[in-house]
């Protein structure tokens, strides 16, 4: 019995499958570029700024379960195992080499987030990050960042020496104002409220966590009559934008959150 000459592959065929496995091998970019515009977390203001030469000694947190699986700041999953961070002001995606000055472990990681907002914390590593530098059972350390580059993602990336334009906190609402919007039964400038709090420091977490998914500015409010502090969207002017933004934070797991007046001091539901 004679058997068939195998046939030979046409070299288009051939080229195509090896540029199939080529980007089966070679994962895409997640996520976008993004700098962001000032923001303020826990009464704090921060100002994201591309500083090439960036190099700082700090305190470095990490954090995990809590947050696995939810969208960074850039819209990437987080992933507590893979080698990530999130920092403050950095563009992001960031490449940032990161020393624990107690042992002299180092890594590189892609900063993908904003945080953290506790104290002088200079940085927030995942918790796989933390435990390959030597410090996930202490949870703090004592590390030096250098910033080595951006990272591969979606978009334009932004130039080196960009910054969110300074930004003063804007002055709270007088107590006239408030009582107006409340009489009048209306929402003038809406805002969203995540939660109350009787810990700042619970506070301030809530905070950097919505942070990630929010599309308004969030800010935390402590009112002179309530020992609580509020974790809060907006101002947002529109109403159907704020209805939208509600119904986008209950599917990301805020089932609590509220629409709310302008004033500080009254809470008119919409």
């Amino acid at each position: 019995m004679t058997r068939a000459a195998p046939r030979s592959t046409p070299l288009g065929i051939l080229a195509a499958l090896l540029l199939a496995l080529a980007a089966c091998s070679s994962p895409q970019p997640e996520g976008i570029y993004k700098l962001g515009q000032p923001y303020q977390i826990a009464g704090r203001w921060y100002y994201p700024d591309f500083d090439p030469g960036y190099d700082r000694v700090g305190l470095a947190s990490w954090y995990g379960e809590a947050f696995h699986g939810r969208a960074t700041a850039n819209g990437e999953v987080f992933d507590r195992d893979r080698l990530t961070a999130a920092h403050p002001t950095l563009p992001l995606p960031s490449i940032v080499r990161v020393t624990n000055l107690a042992n002299r472990r180092q890594l590189e990681l892609r900063v993908n987030d904003r945080g953290p907002f506790v104290g002088d914390r200079l940085i927030d590593l995942s918790q796989g990050a933390a435990r390959a530098l030597g410090f996930e059972r202490q949870g703090l350390a004592q590390v030096r960042v250098e910033f080595v580059g951006l990272a591969a993602a979606k978009g334009s990336p932004p130039r080196a020496g960009a910054r969110a334009p300074a930004r003063e906190a804007p002055p709270p609402p007088s107590a006239t104002a408030v009582l107006a919007v409340a009489s009048a039964g209306q929402c003038a400038a809406r805002f969203i409220q995540i939660g109350a709090f009787a810990e700042p420091e619970r506070a301030a977490q809530a905070a950097a966590q919505v942070y990630r998914v929010a599309t308004a500015p969030v800010s935390t409010q402590r009112l002179t009559s309530d020992p609580l502090v509020r974790v809060r969207l907006g101002p947002i002017a529109d109403p159907h934008s704020a209805e939208t933004t509600l119904d986008m934070l209950k599917r990301s797991g805020y089932a609590g959150a509220f629409i709310v007046g302008a004033g500080a001091g009254v809470e008119p539901r919409c």
